[in-house]
């Protein structure tokens, strides 16, 4: 498995877009990923898939999107690219 880093763009600013990071861990689970961790109210989220980046980016923005009603861009890295 390889671990990932997800960068949330423009949510929880001002009280728009607003996530809670509990509930958007569960959200990750449920998308079968593993040992997620958030990071404060950032959106910064690390997990554990064997999917390939285009696949992952795509299954956050559509989760999201059909739980919270708003679109959300992601963006993926692996944790050694940090």
């Amino acid at each position: 498995m390889m671990r990932y880093i997800s960068l949330l763009r423009g949510i929880n600013v001002s009280g728009k877009k607003k996530i809670i990071m509990k509930d958007l861990k569960a959200l990750y689970e449920s998308l079968d990923f593993k040992d997620v961790i958030t990071y404060i109210q950032s959106g910064n989220v690390i997990f554990e898939s064997d999917e390939q980046e285009s696949i992952l980016i795509e299954k956050i923005e559509e989760a999201i999107e059909e739980h919270y009603g708003f679109d959300v861009p992601v963006q993926i890295r692996t944790i050694s690219h940090f």
